[in-house]
């Protein structure tokens, strides 16, 4: 999917704070949590996580943008995080991970999260922002489409590039 960067509006309901690398292994768990027993539950495992997370970092899905990336801490945990890396692939920046813990879910912070990436890529310069979805993964779908992503315009569908 994509999305023509327009600007987002600025509510702030929730206090974040730009990805680190120091954050790695906090994320991995997070990743782990969010997608256990969601449609793209492959069976991995938290070491699994943690090597997504590693090649994260590593530029595996493009050049990590620490400044467009976020997270919200609670409870002395992340909760939820938006990376957004700059894929040379779609020539654009891309959502690498939006994930949320299972008892964060339905608060508003991957929108929230996914709204505060945006307006920082628009102050970088961007035009838009590109990102893969499971078809299968309709809270997500949902969420995308809310924000106004659209299918790729380059005649390949989400489902193509996701599932």
């Amino acid at each position: 999917m994509e999305l023509a960067l327009h600007r987002q509006p600025d509510e702030r309901l929730y206090a974040c704070r730009p990805v680190e690398r120091r954050d790695a292994s906090a994320l991995s768990i997070l990743l782990y949590a969010a997608f256990r027993g969601s449609v793209d539950d492959e069976g991995e495992t938290p070491s699994d996580a943690r090597t997504e997370i590693d090649r994260l970092f590593s530029g595996a899905f493009g050049r990590f943008l620490p400044n467009c990336s976020f997270l919200i801490e609670e409870e002395e945990q992340i909760c939820s995080a938006c990376l957004v890396t700059w894929f040379e692939h779609h020539d654009a920046p891309l959502v690498a991970f939006s994930m949320t813990r299972p008892e964060f879910r339905r608060r508003g912070m991957a929108r929230f999260l996914l709204r505060h990436a945006i307006n920082a890529l628009i102050r970088r310069g961007e035009k838009r922002l590109t990102l893969v979805v499971t078809r299968a993964n309709a809270e997500a779908l949902s969420l995308y489409r809310s924000v106004g992503f659209d299918e790729w315009s380059s005649g390949e569908t989400s489902a193509e590039a996701g599932d």
